[in-house]
């Protein structure tokens, strides 16, 4: 072979490489924008999703918030449900609880939104009453001024009770000071603070030491259970105290609902 044609074969071996491999750099860039591709379908399938099942959330907030007015029999606007308080969802949820009763002895920990609802609820049934501990003296006072302002003060009471230094099986707790917890029965225990920010699983002393004045049929009704320390509590309640049953209820922040023996 003559070397003018080796060298055209060389070139042509080179150039075909060289096509070879521009062939497998652009099958390998039009697999990356197919996988881009399917990752943003995949993003926008996701977020379709996500704002269809906020849409219903929202929608189921505002359907609990507008047989909650009607049931309530209030014209005026209801406090707001954002943010700290209560959501509408829960609102109702204790609103039928207590009208299944025909009225009821409602202890709240913590006080606010859920006081002035209750106390509608109470008010609109003709039976039964609620008592708020409150460990901050301002928002104590901001829910007696909801309360007077709407005329509710038969139904409703909010109890100073400073955290203290409580006693549970040799272990001490933060929690609301015992002189101040109200006597008498207790039909539904509200369990919304004290705040997760005055220790570690805050909430938990409410179970046992008001153990002895819950009712046979009390539900106690646990806010912000999706919440790790709110998780725990759960668990510790159900492991301490095997005489109740949980459930979980599929609201905005979580909530649960323990009763004796069901």
């Amino acid at each position: 072979m003559r070397r003018s044609d080796r060298m055209l074969l060389l070139e042509l071996t080179e150039g075909l490489g060289d096509l070879s491999a521009a062939v497998a750099a652009l099958g390998e860039s039009q697999q990356r924008i197919e996988r881009r591709l399917d990752a943003i379908e995949a993003e926008a399938a996701a977020n379709r999703k996500a704002a269809k099942a906020a849409a219903r959330g929202l929608y189921a907030q505002v359907e609990d918030l507008m047989a909650l007015q009607q049931g309530l029999g209030v014209e005026a606007p209801l406090p707001r449900m954002r943010g700290w308080a209560a959501g509408p969802e829960l609102m109702r949820f204790l609103f039928e609880e207590v009208a299944a009763r025909g009225g009821a002895r409602v202890l709240e920990c913590g006080s606010g939104t859920s006081t002035v609802v209750l106390a509608y609820a109470l008010r609109a049934l003709g039976s039964g009453r609620v008592t708020a501990l409150e460990h901050d003296p301002a928002y104590a006072a901001r829910t007696r001024r909801e309360i007077a302002e709407r005329g509710l003060g038969e139904w409703a009471e909010v109890v100073d009770a400073p955290l203290t230094a409580v006693d549970i099986d040799g272990e001490s707790w933060r929690w609301y000071l015992p002189a101040a917890l109200p006597g008498g029965e207790i039909d539904v225990l509200v369990v919304d603070g004290p705040p997760g920010r005055t220790g570690p699983q805050a909430r938990y002393p409410a179970l046992p030491v008001l153990l002895s004045q819950l009712g046979s049929d009390a539900a106690v009704v646990l806010d912000d259970a999706d919440r790790p320390d709110e998780r725990a509590i759960v668990a510790r309640w159900c492991a301490d105290f095997e005489e109740f049953t949980a459930e979980r209820l599929p609201f905005e922040r979580g909530a649960v609902v323990l009763r004796r023996g069901r």
